[in-house]
């Protein structure tokens, strides 16, 4: 009797087991990162450059998807829409998520992700070609101001952090440049080789890549990297303008994904080949955990509404 019960609860088990499948764990397939620009730009080198460690760390594939348009909302609206199980991942700078909600009725907002990390972060660098006649801040104001409107100054779209850095200088200088928006930065640093336009402003990293002359560091301080190149601060003129880039998922990601994405991050900005790509890059790493990055960009999202409002370009 006892053995006929032993074999009955055995072949309960096996039919149990058939019907209700063990637990997956994540991560079972690859993991998709979207990048809301095109290929070759600022964001997507930061993406590619932590793409192989970020696969080690979660012992999975990470594809890099780029979705570039409209400075950015086009690939961080796919993004939000995804769905929240930790297979889709958004790698951004600021723009998209901070600033642009304030300026467009969009299909999404801060409140449509769950942060995971902070991943660099640095200020802007106003850049230009080596053979610019804007060598200096002083150059460019002097010419600004002799020729209002003439000097072009490349952007990656309207309400883009790059875009918002043009019009704070125009406002602390009294100049007006003209606006040339892109759909990201690689579009807008080929429109400078090509001397389509006169100016860009972005990450710092783009200089090196593109062999770039760095004319003055939107900063609190003067960058370790660029020692020689002066703040806009030190020529007199009051601006600050960072950026940073950051992974977030789609809000409802379960705890249990993020956790393991959080930690992948950590692993992934700790790995020696990353670093080396960063500093190459001229990119310092910024890690912030998913806690401390939720609170940072909080904040950030408050203070660029008021920038966005102030400029004029806030949803009407």
């Amino acid at each position: 009797m006892i053995k006929a019960w032993a074999i009955c609860g055995i072949a309960i088990a096996t039919a149990i087991s058939t019907i209700v499948p063990a637990a997956a764990v994540y991560p079972e397939r690859p993991i998709t990162t979207i990048v809301a620009w095109p290929a070759g730009g600022a964001t997507d080198l930061v993406a590619r450059g932590l793409q192989e460690a970020l696969g080690k760390s979660l012992g999975q594939q990470v594809i890099v998807k780029n979705v570039p348009g409209a400075a950015g909302t086009i690939g961080t609206s796919e993004a939000a829409a995804a769905t929240a199980d930790g297979y889709t991942i958004l790698i951004t700078p600021s723009g998209p998520t901070v600033a642009q909600p304030h300026r467009m009725k969009l299909t999404y907002d801060l409140s449509s992700f769950d942060p995971i990390c902070k991943l660099v972060e640095q200020p802007l660098v106003l850049m230009a070609t080596k053979s610019t006649k804007y060598k200096t801040i002083a150059d460019l104001i002097a010419a600004a101001k002799a020729a209002p409107g003439k000097i072009t100054y490349g952007t990656s779209g309207p309400g883009s952090i790059t875009h918002l850095a043009k019009l704070a200088l125009e406002k602390a200088a009294d100049i007006k440049l003209k606006h040339v928006p892109f759909k990201g930065s690689a579009d807008a640093v080929q429109a400078l080789l090509s001397d389509t336009v006169d100016l860009y402003s972005d990450q710092a990293n783009l200089v090196p890549q593109y062999d770039l002359l760095p004319i003055a560091i939107y900063g609190e301080t003067r960058s370790d990297n660029f020692k020689d190149t002066p703040t806009v601060r030190e020529t007199g003129f009051d601006v600050v303008m960072t950026n940073y880039n950051a992974i977030f998922v789609p809000a409802g990601t379960p705890d249990a994904v993020k956790t393991k994405l959080g930690q992948a991050c950590k692993a992934a900005l700790d790995d020696e080949k990353v670093k080396e790509i960063y500093g190459r890059q001229k990119y310092p790493i910024a890690y912030q955990d998913a806690a401390a990055f939720k609170t940072y960009v909080e904040a950030d999202y408050k203070r660029v509404k008021d920038l966005v409002e102030a400029a004029g370009l806030g949803k009407k």
